[in-house]
């Protein structure tokens, strides 16, 4: 059994809003799954690429997500153009993005970072998502400034 730790956070919403941006259909249904199995319940919207990510930040403006959860390889625009157009909009850079891929050369976490992503999460760690993400969305709840350089790549074995 997973510990908890969305309980120990107080978000400015009760049911999280959640935008997951992932291509990969089974990636967005594992995603989803995880985050019925936290102890609290969650808003998730997804989009399937980067136009569609910027089409719906753009659609929702007044309604934003808590929290992004972004892939790199995507089609049509990657998740380091998405990163970027978001980080130069004032109101868009407010969100917290979670870069979530499987592309994790030192060049793309160093990218991740410079640009301004929040933390780097590596797929592939079923077993693993559902903590995960529940200790990111509690790190998240009292700070959602950017990690620091050492633990930027997050990792469950690193402290909260």
């Amino acid at each position: 059994m997973a510990k908890h730790y969305f309980m120990e956070c107080v978000l400015q919403n009760p049911i999280p809003k959640i935008l997951l941006a992932d291509d990969d259909a089974d990636e967005r249904y594992f995603f989803e799954i995880a985050l019925k199995e936290l102890p609290t319940a969650t808003n998730l919207k997804t989009v399937p690429d980067g136009v569609g990510l910027m089409e719906y930040l753009s659609r929702n403006s007044d309604n934003l997500p808590d929290v992004l959860f972004l892939d790199i390889m995507m089609p049509r625009k990657n998740g380091i153009e998405c990163l970027t157009e978001i980080m130069r909009n004032e109101k868009l850079k407010q969100i917290p993005v979670i870069m979530y891929s499987n592309s994790v050369g030192d060049d793309y976490i160093i990218k991740c970072y410079q640009y301004g992503a929040t933390y780097f999460l590596q797929k592939g760690i079923y077993s693993e998502l559902t903590e995960s993400i529940d200790k990111l969305l509690a790190i998240l709840g009292r700070t959602p400034n950017q990690a620091s350089k050492d633990r930027f790549k997050f990792s469950l074995q690193g402290e909260c």
